[in-house]
């Protein structure tokens, strides 16, 4: 005999039908509101703590390099240093204590070895800077060993551990960005089929009941459509501002922090070529690779930053250029034997000397900076913003449509009693 299918009678059939669209719309808004509420997670992460992890970051290979390059310039003056450099070097340790405090706050388990490191051994540097100073005041000779022994650890140990620290920051701020900038396609594909199911369902009533609308099943997709275009729309208007701020924001940093960083190094390595009287040419040999390296990322920022922020790039690249001419200058005085008059021109304090100018390059570089990391903070918050009340719409919209489906399902199967 041919098997017979039985097919389900009509009231089990319409609760079957009940608890798959129900099943459906809790998915959909169980889909959409753990979408919502990890988006939110990541946009807070990004303005409350990547962000600033990797700001502090920056600040602290910032004010490390600068103290080992004010260091080295303090170093040439005889006897009692400049009370302006004294007080720059001291300023740039306070800020990288402050800053290695503030990074400590939100380090992950490999950034807390690097602080570690930092925090043990910059009392290691400051020791031999002071010991240098000491001998330097007494016009001995020795002085200049403990600066170079200071600076090579600056080189070797702080500042590397310092760039790790904003590499992993910049990691994990990527990361945050790219996750919170992703397409949501879970809420999209589901709301297409919650959907779909719905029309079917009131397909498959007009067909058994003759009745052309069930003003539940209609509630229900009206909610169902809501709960798919709404976070659907706000998750991508939220991406798109995140992704606003990835793309001229914290990629614009990383290519900034180079900048400065090469800037910074250049600067160090100017001063200790003359430290080195006559033996120093591999500071020199550095200090060439740091000004290219310099001038090219400079005019890959100009390239990658949006034109409200330009202007004070390139203003960054003439001044970089500007102190190249004037190290040339103070490098031919030092080549004739000039050593002295080289010194003075290093450590001179007028407007069209040296450290001026490294000082306005370094000014555009950092306003650049600040402009860049305070874009990927308000891009961030704009698409926090885009998300707010959407959590509490979906519990209500989620509990709305299973009410809808019930209200619209129970009389038919009512009607079979």
């Amino acid at each position: 005999m041919p098997t017979v299918v039985r097919r389900p009678a009509t009231p089990d059939l319409y609760r079957l039908v009940a608890a798959a669209l129900i099943v459906l719309g809790v998915g959909l808004g169980a889909t959409a509101l753990a979408t919502v509420h990890h988006r939110t997670a990541l946009t807070r992460d990004i303005t409350g703590v990547s962000g600033p992890l990797s700001v502090s970051a920056q600040d602290l290979y910032r004010s490390l390099s600068d103290a080992d390059a004010t260091a080295a310039t303090a170093f040439l003056t005889s006897g009692a240093e400049p009370a302006a450099l004294r007080q720059r070097y001291l300023d740039d340790i306070a800020r990288a204590s402050a800053a290695l405090t503030v990074a400590a706050r939100d380090a992950d388990d490999a950034d807390t070895a690097r602080l570690a490191v930092l925090t043990d051994q910059l009392p290691v540097y400051t020791g031999l800077v002071e010991t240098a100073r000491s001998y330097n005041r007494l016009g001995i000779p020795l002085g200049g060993a403990y600066l170079r022994e200071a600076s090579a650890l600056m080189r070797t140990t702080l500042l590397p551990r310092a760039q790790d620290l904003f590499e992993s920051a910049q990691r994990r701020l990527s990361g945050a960005q790219r996750d919170a900038a992703g397409f949501p396609w879970a809420v999209l594909l589901l709301g297409l089929c919650t959907v779909a199911a719905l029309v079917a369902a009131q397909v498959l009533l007009a067909r058994r009941t003759h009745r052309i609308f069930n003003l539940g099943l209609v509630a229900a997709s009206l909610v169902a459509l809501v709960a798919l275009v709404w976070p659907a729309l706000a998750l991508s208007a939220a991406a798109h501002r995140v992704d606003a701020g990835r793309g001229t924001g914290s990629a614009l940093v990383s290519v900034l922090a180079d900048a400065r960083r090469a800037a910074l190094q250049a600067r160090a390595d100017e001063a200790l070529t003359l430290i080195a009287r006559g033996s120093g040419a591999a500071f020199e040999t550095d200090y060439r690779t740091a000004m290219r390296d310099l001038t090219g990322l400079l005019g890959a920022a100009a390239a990658r930053a949006p034109e409200s922020d330009r202007e004070v790039i390139l203003q960054a690249r003439d001044h970089a250029s500007r102190w190249d001419r004037l190290h040339g200058e103070l490098r031919r005085l030092d080549d004739r034997g000039d050593y002295l008059a080289a010194v003075g021109r290093a450590t001179a304090t007028g407007p069209a000397d040296p450290p001026a100018v490294f000082g306005a390059l370094d000014a555009a570089i950092s306003r650049a900076l600040a402009t860049a990391n305070d874009r990927v903070d308000r891009q961030a918050g704009h698409g926090r913003r885009a998300l707010t009340g959407l959590e509490a719409a979906l519990l209500l919209g989620t509990a709305g449509l299973v009410a809808a489906v019930l209200l619209g399902l129970r009389p038919r199967i009512g009607e079979y009693r």
